[in-house]
C-alpha cells in the first residue's frame, strides 16, 4: 500500500511539473521550428542566431531575443509565438486575444515586446554602423488564423519569410556583416544565472501586468 501511495504522488508530482513547464515546451517547439525555416534563407546572404539575449534598457535589465537575422539587406529581429487558435489585436493596443472556442486568453502585444529587442540591438550596432536599417517581425508558427490590423510585420513563418526576402536591397557588405554578427555574439549573456534571473523578471513584469 505505501508503494502504491508513493507511485501515487510521484505520478501526481510529475504530471505538475509537466503542466507548469508546458507553456515553456511549446514555446521552444515554435522556436526550433522557426529556427529551421530561418536556416532556408541563403547562408551566403543571411547569418541567423537564436536565443540572444542582450542588456537591456527597457523594463528590465536584459533581453531575450529569439531569432536576429543578419542579412546584407539589414537586421531582423523575430519574435516567435506559438500561440495557437485565432489571434485578433491591432498594432496600437496594448493587449492581443488568443480565441479556441470558447476560451479567451490576453496576451502582451508582441510588437512592443519586440521594438525593446530592436532598441537592444541598435545600441550595440549603432555606436558603429549608425545607419544600418533593423526590422522587426512577429512570427506565429501554429496560429490557425490572424487577424492583425495596422502593421504588415506580423505573419505565419511562411510568410514572415516573404517578407525578408522581399526586402532585396543590400545595405551592407559581407565584411561589415561579419563585424557585426561578432558584435551580436560578444554581447550576447550565456551565465545561467544571469538567464535564470531575466527569467525571474520576465516573469514578475508579466504578473505585474495580470498574467
Amino acid at each position: 500500500m505505501t508503494a502504491l501511495i508513493i507511485l501515487a504522488i510521484a505520478i501526481w508530482g510529475g504530471a505538475l511539473l509537466l503542466n507548469r513547464k508546458r507553456p515553456f515546451l511549446i514555446g521552444k517547439r515554435g522556436e526550433n521550428f522557426v529556427s529551421r525555416k530561418l536556416l532556408e534563407l541563403d547562408s551566403e546572404h543571411y547569418k541567423v542566431l537564436d536565443d540572444l539575449m542582450l542588456p537591456s534598457r527597457g523594463n528590465t535589465n536584459t533581453t531575450q531575443i529569439d531569432h536576429i537575422v543578419v542579412s546584407d539587406f539589414g537586421i531582423f529581429c523575430i519574435e516567435t509565438k506559438s500561440y495557437s487558435g485565432w489571434i485578433f489585436g491591432h498594432a496600437q493596443q496594448q493587449h492581443w486575444t488568443q480565441v479556441i472556442y470558447r476560451y479567451k486568453k490576453k496576451f502582451y502585444n508582441p510588437l512592443r515586446q519586440n521594438y525593446a529587442h530592436i532598441k537592444a540591438v541598435e545600441a550595440i550596432v549603432s555606436p558603429k554602423y549608425p545607419k544600418v536599417p533593423i526590422r522587426g517581425f512577429i512570427a506565429f508558427p501554429s496560429a490557425e488564423m490572424l487577424s492583425i490590423s495596422g502593421t504588415d510585420a506580423v505573419g505565419h513563418v511562411k510568410d514572415v519569410l516573404v517578407k525578408i526576402k522581399a526586402l532585396n536591397a543590400p545595405v551592407l557588405s559581407p565584411a561589415v556583416r561579419f563585424v557585426i554578427v561578432g558584435l551580436l555574439l560578444n554581447a550576447n549573456i550565456q551565465d545561467k544565472q544571469a538567464r535564470k534571473l531575466h527569467n525571474k523578471s520576465a516573469h514578475a513584469l508579466k504578473v505585474s501586468n495580470g498574467f
